[in-house]
């Protein structure tokens, strides 16, 4: 079961986001300032309040956690779900939204463009088999 995503906020993810997203996937959990030296070692290099501002949108998006280190009283970011759940959530709120808004369309369309492809209909077939059988 999905939790819910506000797929318009989430469906247009940037390239920097995109890239601020990478480091905490691969770090787990950091500071601005350690994202900003990531980037800058990626040869991205960015004023420390761009990268807060793109951390806020993540946060807002509900992409990125953010906690307050009292300790050493900064804040540290994380990933709220994985690469690839996000890439599942996203997928599922699109594919959803067009099932709702264009049901019959969007079926033609899947059907039309996976008709060449006979692997991929295997696939999918095999997929659709064990979420019955386990759903």
């Amino acid at each position: 079961m999905f939790l819910f995503i506000n797929i318009y906020m989430i469906q247009n993810i940037g390239p920097l986001e995109q890239k601020v997203l990478a480091i905490l996937w691969q770090n787990k959990e950091v500071t601005a300032r350690s994202i900003c030296s990531c980037l800058e070692d990626q040869g991205e290099r960015r004023a420390y309040s761009t990268v807060r501002t793109i951390i806020n949108r993540l946060v807002k998006k509900k992409i990125v956690a953010q906690r307050m280190d009292l300790n050493e009283r900064i804040y540290l970011y994380s990933p709220i779900y994985s690469k690839n759940e996000l890439e599942k959530r996203i997928i599922h709120g699109l594919l959803g939204e067009m099932l709702h808004k264009f049901e019959q369309s969007t079926i033609n369309y899947l059907a039309e463009e996976l008709s060449e492809n006979e692997e991929e209909i295997k696939r999918i077939k095999q997929k659709l088999a064990e979420m019955k059988k386990y759903g």
